[in-house]
């Protein structure tokens, strides 16, 4: 789906953004990485949904900074067809993982499931620390 398609299915809107608040965003990232990083010690789904999180900042970075913001109810797919479509096929498998994250956190954030291995919390924040950063390197 591209840029176009997405607008004319209102998931994504033009909005230009105060490079202060794509800073301010950008500064969520790390904090939020940190966080979870510090909560693999007491709350392995919580440290996994932080991470998902400081994923899905660094996407609204890189949109603010491209003058979209998503729209709509599914905000949460719509950064992540915005992020297919700026980071193309090479981004593919990652972009993916993002997306399994992604359910994976709705489920635990709502207390659907709360089971989550040390290894899968781990390699998640691992993850989603290389994933922010390689997104956040897009922004110009």
């Amino acid at each position: 789906m591209n840029f176009e398609e997405l607008l004319n299915k209102k998931l994504i809107e033009k909005c230009p953004v105060p490079a202060e608040e794509v800073r301010a965003i950008k500064e969520a990232v790390d904090s939020d990485l940190n966080t979870a990083r510090l909560l693999l010690g007491s709350d392995l789904c919580w440290a996994f949904n932080i991470a998902y999180n400081s994923m899905l900042e660094a996407g609204l970075a890189l949109m603010y900074s491209k003058g979209f913001r998503p729209i709509g109810e599914a905000k949460h797919v719509s950064v992540i067809l915005f992020l297919r479509e700026i980071l193309g096929k090479e981004y593919e498998n990652k972009i993916n993982r993002f997306n399994q994250m992604r359910r994976k956190r709705h489920k635990a954030a709502y207390g659907i499931i709360r089971d989550m291995t040390e290894y899968e919390a781990k390699d998640s924040v691992k993850f989603a620390a290389e994933f922010a950063e390689e997104v956040i390197n897009f922004i110009t």
